[in-house]
């Protein structure tokens, strides 16, 4: 079975102290899944992070979900078990 992709967009080189309830919130929802899903942090000033819209932070699942900086844990978990039906 292959795991679910999950990028992990933030500012990289700010103060951890700028992401670390994003982060929070992010790690909450992928523990449920840890053996399922592979994840990277990546910047968020970068033209990958622009392609998908993403601010300051948010995270994109399989390269095609986009989720923002306040995304609801609900619909990352459906986006991630939809992943892994597919």
């Amino acid at each position: 079975m292959s795991k679910v992709k999950v990028d992990i967009f933030i500012p990289m080189g700010s103060c951890a102290c700028q992401f670390s309830a994003f982060m929070d919130r992010v790690f909450a929802v992928l523990t449920k899944y840890r053996d399922q899903v592979e994840f990277d942090v990546k910047p968020s000033f970068s033209d990958e992070a622009r392609k998908f819209k993403i601010g300051s932070k948010g995270l994109v699942v399989n390269g095609s979900e986009v989720f923002p900086e306040f995304f609801n844990p609900e619909s990352l978990e459906k986006a991630i078990e939809n992943a892994l039906k597919a």
